[in-house]
């Protein structure tokens, strides 16, 4: 009998974890679909040193931080909250604002 109780409470256990599971999220992609889709006007040329996309994904911040950039010369260009916000929302950094 005891067998049986610890059995089902494991069963139950296992299934709360389950059932509690965060769902797996996309992360934001430029002109992809959903609520953290990237979105950049194409009123501007992307800058040369944009080039490639996926380095200046993830490297950006190093600009910034040594004084090549202002947060303002990206605002120019750059809507926070379609183009900026959604990745940072996504990776825990702080929120651009305006």
């Amino acid at each position: 009998m005891r067998k049986l109780i610890l059995a089902l409470a494991v069963l139950i256990l296992l299934a709360t974890a389950v059932a509690l599971y965060p769902s797996y999220v996309e992360k934001p992609v430029k002109d992809g679909a959903g609520p953290l889709a990237v979105y950049i006007s194409a009123e501007y040329a992307a800058p040369e040193y944009h080039s490639p996309l996926d380095f200046w994904q993830t490297h950006h911040m190093d600009m910034v931080n040594r004084g090549d950039l202002e947060q303002a010369d990206c605002l120019y260009c750059h809507v926070p909250e379609y183009s900026c916000n959604n990745c940072h929302d996504y990776v825990g950094a702080q929120r651009i604002e305006k």
